[in-house]
C-alpha cells in the first residue's frame, strides 16, 4: 500500500514500506517474492528522497519500516498516534520506532484526526477506526489529499471497508480516486463472509453516490487468487456508474502479478496441494 501522491504543492509518501507475508500454503517466502521485495524497497527510498511529507497508519511491517529511519530525514512526518486507540503490540512498536526516529524527522505530529493546507492542497487524516471488523489487530489512519478538483483517499488497512466508521470518511471526503485495501476474502477463518457481504455492499454504495472516478482495488482483495470472482458485484458496479476498477499494477499499467497468491506455483508445489483446503494452511499474516 506504499503510495506517493504528488500535487503542484507538495509530495506525500503514504506507509512507506514492503514487506512478504510469512507463510502461505504452509510455504515461506519465494525467491521470486525476495527479489520483487527488495525492488520495490529502492522504489521507496527513492520516492522518499522527493518527498515532502511522510505518513504512518499503524505499525504492521508491510506499513512501516523500523529499520530504515533515515528515510524520514529532513522530511515531516505523521504518526499514528502511539498512546490511544492502538493495541499492545502497536504500543511497543510506535514507542521503538519514534526512539528509532530520534531527530531525522525536521517535524513530527500525531496523525489521527490531524488536517493540514499546503499552498492549495489539503491533507486530512481521519480518525483512528478499526483495523478490519473488530479493533483486536487495533486501529489505522485514512488519509485524504484534496487539490484542484481532485481527491485521492488511501484507506489504509480497514479491510474492506465492513464498518460505517470506516465507510464515513470516504463518503464524506467524496473521493476521485480511491485506493481501498478491500476484504479479506483469502482467510475465511480470520474474516467471516458476512463482513465480505458488508464491504462490497459498502464499496457499491461508494461507486454509486460518489463523484469517484477510480477505484484502486488491492492489497487483501489481491492475495485472493480469485480476486476478480469474489469482487464481482464491484466490478460490475464499476461498469455500471463509469468508474474505472483496477487493481494498483493495472493503474501504473502494468500486468497483475498475484506473487503470494500464486505461491505454491512458484515453488512448483500446485499439484501436489490439489485437493487441501485453502483455509487451513492459510496462517495470519499479522505478527
Amino acid at each position: 500500500m506504499a503510495t506517493c501522491v504528488e500535487t503542484p504543492d507538495v509530495t506525500v509518501l503514504i506507509d512507506p514500506s514492503v514487506r512478504l507475508g510469512r507463510y502461505r500454503y504452509d510455504l515461506p517466502p519465494h525467491e521470486i517474492e525476495e527479489d520483487r521485495q527488495r525492488t520495490l524497497w529502492r522504489e521507496i527510498r527513492e520516492a522518499a528522497k522527493r518527498a515532502d511529507i511522510l505518513t504512518v497508519s499503524h505499525y504492521h511491517f508491510d506499513h512501516h519500516n523500523p529499520d530504515a529511519p533515515s528515510i524520514y530525514k529532513g522530511k515531516q512526518a505523521f504518526l499514528k498516534d502511539g498512546k490511544f486507540h492502538i493495541n499492545r503490540s502497536q504500543r511497543e512498536r510506535a514507542t521503538a520506532f519514534v526512539k528509532a526516529l530520534k531527530k531525522y524527522p525536521k517535524e513530527v505530529q500525531v496523525a489521527d484526526g490531524n488536517a493540514l493546507d499546503v499552498g492549495g492542497t489539503e491533507i486530512v487524516f481521519s480518525p483512528a477506526v478499526p483495523h478490519g471488523y473488530t479493533d483486536e489487530l487495533g486501529y489505522v489512519v485514512m488519509v485524504r489529499v484534496a487539490q484542484g478538483g481532485e481527491t485521492f483517499v488511501h484507506t489504509s488497512d480497514v479491510q474492506g471497508p465492513p464498518l460505517k466508521e470506516q465507510l464515513s470518511f470516504i463518503l464524506d471526503s467524496d473521493p476521485t480516486v480511491l485506493y481501498v485495501d478491500g476484504p479479506m476474502t483469502h482467510m475465511p477463518d480470520h474474516y467471516p463472509e458476512e463482513m465480505t457481504k458488508r464491504s462490497i455492499a459498502n464499496l457499491t454504495r461508494i461507486l454509486r453516490t460518489t463523484g469517484i472516478r477510480t477505484l484502486i482495488l488491492d492489497h487483501h482483495a489481491l492475495r485472493d487468487r480469485d480476486w476478480r470472482e469474489r469482487m464481482a458485484p464491484i466490478l460490475a458496479a464499476g461498469e455500471e456508474h463509469d468508474v474505472r476498477v483496477v487493481t494498483a499494477a493495472e493503474f501504473l499499467g502494468k500486468a497483475v502479478d498475484q506473487l503470494e497468491a500464486n505461491r505454491d506455483k512458484l515453488y512448483g508445489f500446485e499439484r501436489k496441494l490439489e485437493g487441501r483446503d485453502e483455509s487451513a494452511r492459510v496462517r495470519s499474516p499479522f505478527p
